[in-house]
């Protein structure tokens, strides 16, 4: 209850964690929103390109100091300029990371395919 014995709502609260690249990527880690909204995450795996790189910009918050070929550090992942600079091969990591984590939810939370109604 609040002080003036109002009853508030349920809230939810924002999840995030840090989530490790495999393999080649050792060391390198995100962290991403786990609990973002469903349209984000449809955005992510069902997609185009700019879809799935808008969804990637919301829903990948941070990554942990990387730095490019030359030893230069890369913008934070919520600058548009991070997506453009890294490669394309570590993208698709970061990528399939993500969705990957969000897959081990329980079937039940994880976002669907949404069925059209037919009429």
């Amino acid at each position: 209850m609040a002080d003036n014995g109002v009853k508030l709502a349920p809230q939810i609260k924002r999840r995030e964690k840090w989530v490790p690249l495999p393999g080649e990527y050792e060391g390198f880690e995100v962290r991403v929103w786990v609990n973002a909204p469903t349209r984000l995450w449809t955005q992510l795996t069902e997609g185009d390109e700019q879809d799935t790189l808008d969804a990637l910009q919301e829903i990948i918050l941070e990554h942990n100091g990387w730095l490019d070929f030359e030893a230069q550090p890369y913008p934070p992942a919520s600058d548009p300029a991070f997506w453009e600079e890294i490669p394309t091969e570590l993208a698709a990591v970061v990528r399939a990371a993500a969705q990957q984590e969000i897959q081990r939810l329980p079937n039940s939370m994880a976002p669907q395919r949404r069925r059209s109604r037919r009429g």
